[in-house]
C-alpha cells in the first residue's frame, strides 16, 4: 500500500501549545498510512529534540514567514504532498493566498488543512499589519479544505468575522498525552513545596496575553504567610513581571522556576492552578493541570477556557481581569471540593491522544 505524503508546516518548534499539538501529531499520526514531513522556517526550539527519528525534516533557514514565503512555495512544488497542514495562524493567512498556485505547480489537488490557534479576530487586531491580515483571512482563508478550530468561540469568531464558510470548519479539542504527563508527575520536584501553605501553580510564556501582572497583583492581597506562587515559564516578559514582584513586596513567597521540559511535577504537587490570561484559544496546560487531578481557578476569558472547566467540578472562574475577586476565590478555595480522580477521569474519557487522534484522522485524509 502506498504511502500518503503527509506535510506538517510550522515555523520553529520554540515552546508554545501550538508547537507542542505539532509534535505530538508528528509523533504519532499513523506510520502505515502517512509518509510525515516536517517543514520549519528555522529549525529550533526545545520541542526539536522530541520529534520522532522517522519524521523527514525540511529546514528553509528563513528569518521570519514572511522572508521564507517563496522557499515554503519551491519546497511544497518539490514534495507534492497529499496532504498539508499548517499548524499556527500568521502562517495559515499568508500560505492561504498561495493555495490555488501550488495545487497548480503540483498538478495535483493537495488536501490543504489548517489549525487555529487563538482568537483570530484578537490576535489579527493586536498585529502591526491587522489589515492585511484581516483581509487575508476574509478572502483567501476559504482556499482550505477543512480549518480546524479548537473551541466553539474559535469557530464562532472565524464565522462571524470572517464569514468563513462553516462546513470547511471542525472542532477538534487539543490532546492530552496522558501517559506522557503521568510519567513527569513521577519526577521529584526541585524545591518541594511547603506543606504548611498553600501552593498556588501558574505556567506559562510570559507575555501580555497571560497577564502574569494581574496574577501578582491579586497575590498581594493575599496573606503572605498562608501562600505560595510558582510560576513555570519565560518569555519577554520575565524581566518586568519579575520587577513586579519586588515592587509589590511579595518576592518572598513568589517562585521563579524558569522553563521546564517538565511542568507535571509541578501539577502533581501544587493545591491549585490560577491561569489570568485575558483570552486563549483552548490552552493545553489546563487539560495537562486537569490529568493530573489539580484544580483551577481562571478568568472567565474569550476563548476555550470557560469550555474546559466546569464550575465546581474541575475548577472554578472569575471576573475576567478582576484581582479583587480572583484574590477572593483563592482564600475561599478548598482542595476537598474536588474530586481529583474524577478530574483526571473526565480528562482521559474527553481528552486522550487517542480518541483526538481519530478526529484529525478524519479530516487528513
Amino acid at each position: 500500500m502506498q504511502k500518503s505524503r503527509l506535510v506538517f508546516i510550522i515555523h520553529a518548534l520554540n515552546v508554545g501549545g501550538a508547537e507542542r499539538i505539532i509534535v505530538t501529531l508528528l509523533n504519532h499520526v499513523d506510520r502505515d498510512k502517512y509518509e510525515v514531513h516536517l517543514i520549519l522556517f528555522q529549525a529550533i526550539g526545545a520541542f526539536m529534540d522530541e520529534i520522532k527519528d522517522d519524521v523527514i525534516v525540511h529546514n528553509l533557514n528563513a528569518p521570519s514567514a514572511k522572508k521564507g514565503l517563496l522557499s515554503l512555495i519551491k519546497k511544497l512544488h518539490y514534495l507534492k504532498p497529499d496532504t498539508v497542514f499548517s499548524g499556527i495562524g500568521f502562517v495559515n493567512s499568508l500560505l492561504s493566498a498561495f493555495i490555488p498556485l501550488v495545487n497548480r505547480l503540483s498538478n495535483k489537488n493537495i488536501h490543504w488543512v489548517a489549525r487555529e490557534t487563538n482568537i483570530v479576530s484578537i490576535i489579527n487586531n493586536k498585529e502591526r499589519f491587522s489589515s492585511i491580515n484581516n483581509w487575508l483571512y476574509r478572502h483567501t482563508y476559504k482556499n482550505y479544505n477543512v480549518i480546524v478550530c479548537q473551541s466553539n468561540v474559535m469557530r464562532q469568531d472565524l464565522l462571524e468575522q470572517y464569514q468563513i464558510p462553516n462546513e470547511k470548519m471542525v472542532i477538534i479539542n487539543n490532546p492530552v498525552d496522558i501517559e506522557r504527563v503521568q510519567k513527569g508527575s513521577l519526577e521529584e520536584l526541585p524545591r518541594p513545596f511547603l506543606k504548611e501553605k498553600l501552593n498556588i501553580l501558574a505556567v506559562g510564556a510570559m507575555r501580555t496575553q497571560k497577564r502574569f501582572d494581574l496574577l501578582l497583583q491579586a497575590f498581594a492581597l493575599l496573606q503572605p504567610n498562608h501562600y505560595t506562587l510558582t510560576i513555570v515559564g519565560t518569555g519577554v516578559e520575565e524581566s518586568k513581571i519579575k520587577a513586579l514582584a519586588h515592587k509589590l513586596g511579595i518576592v518572598s513567597s513568589v517562585y521563579f522556576e524558569g522553563f521546564q521540559s517538565n511542568p507535571y511535577k509541578y501539577m502533581q504537587h501544587a493545591d491549585m492552578m490560577v491561569l489570568s490570561s485575558e483570552y486563549e484559544g483552548f490552552p493545553n496546560v489546563l487539560l495537562e493541570a486537569n490529568s493530573c487531578g489539580l484544580p483551577i481557578i481562571a478568568f472567565d476569558c474569550k476563548g476555550g477556557t470557560t469550555e474546559i472547566i466546569k464550575e465546581g467540578f474541575n475548577g472554578q472562574l472569575v471576573p475576567c481581569k478582576d484581582i479583587q475577586k480572583l484574590a477572593q476565590k483563592i482564600e475561599q478555595f478548598s482542595a476537598e471540593n474536588f474530586d481529583a480522580n474524577g478530574i483526571k477521569e473526565h480528562i482521559r474519557n474527553n481528552y486522550h491522544l487517542d480518541i483526538i487522534l481519530k478526529q484529525y484522522n478524519e479530516v487528513l485524509l
